[in-house]
């Protein structure tokens, strides 16, 4: 069957700024719609003019996301009659050059941080939302008022640029999973802000970040639709639609440092049901594609991102059309999953953990014999190189969808308990999620293997990798449960997201304090 791309109607106004932060979802339908692939820029800022409706609950957030090379900073306002709609007004985000070291180097990403977040910060600051009804005093000029500082009598006010503004009602920082001393950069600048200011800090989970990150589109759609509807008709809805996916939903989180399938119960409770073994998927895509890629090729890259560049290498026409045939069987059978691959070349690859069906990953094995192939065929011809990286991607992406069908297999058997039998959504989310060919991969497994009613839900491209908006929606969601952090945390290098492993997953980490409705 066919798989759909399928996304809501904007308003036309609004299209050009914030298309590319729309809801990406492929469920089974009689039309194929492609993807829509959307670069990110290396300086990527996305703002909204349009004001919501006066006379509603809102709150407002500044986030900050320094885990890894990326500079980021955005701000988030959730409003609405029960907080279901949202408006993205600062998202930017910049990468620090890493490719003389061919991956990711923590000193320099650290001198990048410190370079930019201070700016962007400061230009975030001018998007905050004007405070209404604030002026200065007759004969006193703008210059006079001390800009970022709270005016007497105006205790939620900032002055920017001599303009009063909304201050933040909180601020949210990535405290971990991450490099220690990226995180720490964010997070000072984060506790800095929170005491300036006199509002609480969230120090918040970049991976339970990722899963969120379709809740959080799913807010901004329900704040578009929100702003075109008239104000009759939004007073006659009294049952607003809830953030979706709603929980529990199956999350799995594939990047450069993790692959993970999760069972997502709720908010602050995410059971691991299978993890890689040793190197994460993204981590092998991009030493592979270092050895598959042309040399040439890559000197051209204007980055690290060494995966992306593997797959516009294996299929370099995706991106000059709109519809791609894949020219993808998807295998009707685990016989037919685990067969070896015969490339015709004389040489092979062997499907991970062909031999168990474990819930686990593992992509070290398949990663050494793929560079082994190419140490003893240095000379390998272009077209045979794409074959290769082709077939590469399509055991790994067959692997991480193995598990999946496994643990859908539970629920369905009865042996997994009822949430695993009430599972109808799947979330696909990280830095691997953008890769078009995994997205087409397990949306055809899924309907070839009898899971054609599940919807695989993944974010817009932009929200994929890194970024402050899913830091920001993940402190909306812990602050409205009544979650506030410390001013004394630290960063976390290592910060599991499930409750029942060594840690105490996500709330085990010290630090936080829980809050009556309606404190701060």
């Amino acid at each position: 069957m066919s798989a759909t791309w399928s996304t809501p109607k904007w308003p036309s106004a609004l299209l050009q700024v914030h298309d590319s932060l729309r809801l990406r979802v492929l469920s089974p339908r009689p039309r194929f719609h492609p993807f829509q692939l959307l670069t990110p820029s290396r300086s990527q800022r996305c703002q909204l003019s349009s004001q919501p409706r006066p006379g509603k609950r809102s709150l407002l957030t500044l986030a900050i996301e320094t885990s890894c090379d990326d500079t980021c900073v955005a701000i988030l306002e959730k409003y609405g009659a029960a907080g279901e709609a949202s408006r993205l007004l600062f998202n930017k985000k910049i990468t620090s050059d890493n490719r003389q070291f061919r991956g990711v180097n923590p000193m320099t990403a650290v001198v990048s941080h410190t370079q930019h977040l201070a700016t962007m910060v400061r230009d975030a600051m001018r998007s905050l939302p004007e405070a209404p009804g604030i002026r200065t005093t007759k004969g006193e000029s703008r210059e006079d008022n001390c800009e970022g500082k709270i005016m007497s009598g105006n205790e939620r006010v900032l002055w920017v640029d001599g303009q009063a503004r909304r201050k933040p009602d909180f601020v949210t920082v990535t405290r971990g999973p991450g490099m220690m001393s990226n995180l720490s950069t964010g997070l000072n600048t984060a506790k800095g802000l929170a005491v300036a200011w006199d509002v609480p800090l969230l120090g918040v989970n970049h991976m339970q970040a990722h899963a969120l990150t379709p809740r959080l589109v799913s807010a901004l759609e329900a704040g578009n639709r929100s702003r075109e509807q008239p104000e009759e008709q939004e007073a006659s809805q009294t049952a607003p639609e809830s953030e979706k996916p709603a929980f529990p939903f199956l999350s799995l989180l594939v990047s450069g440092g993790h692959s993970l399938l999760l069972l997502s119960r709720s908010l602050i409770d995410h059971a691991i049901l299978a993890e890689a073994q040793n190197i994460a998927v993204g981590d092998m895509l991009d030493k592979c594609a270092r050895a598959i890629v042309p040399p040439g090729e890559i000197a051209r890259g204007t980055g690290v991102m060494y995966g992306a560049m593997l797959e516009r290498f294996a299929f370099p026409d995706t991106s000059a059309s709109r519809s791609y045939d894949y020219e993808y069987v998807p295998p009707p059978t685990r016989a037919d999953e685990i067969k070896i691959f015969d490339s015709g070349c004389g040489w092979y690859l062997t499907p991970p953990l062909s031999w168990t069906t474990d819930m686990a990953y593992e992509f070290a094995g398949l990663n050494g014999h793929i560079l082994k192939i190419l140490l003893e065929r240095p000379d390998m011809a272009v077209p045979e190189r794409r074959l290769l990286a082709r077939h590469a991607m399509r055991l790994v992406f067959e692997h991480l969808a193995s598990r999946l069908l496994l643990a859908l297999a539970k629920g369905t058997n009865g042996d997994g308990g009822s949430q695993l039998r009430d599972i109808r959504t799947v979330v696909v989310a990280g830095g691997v999620a953008s890769n078009r060919y995994l997205m087409h991969i397990l949306r055809s497994v899924l309907d070839a293997r009898g899971y054609g009613h599940i919807e695989l839900v993944c974010p817009p491209l932009p929200l994929c990798t890194d970024n402050a908006a899913m830091i920001a929606w993940t402190g909306m969601e812990m602050y409205e449960a009544g979650w506030r952090s410390e001013l004394d945390i630290l960063a976390i290098r290592k910060w599991p997201l499930d409750p029942n492993a060594e840690g105490g997953g996500i709330l085990g980490a010290p630090g936080w304090k829980k809050v009556e409705d309606g404190k701060s």
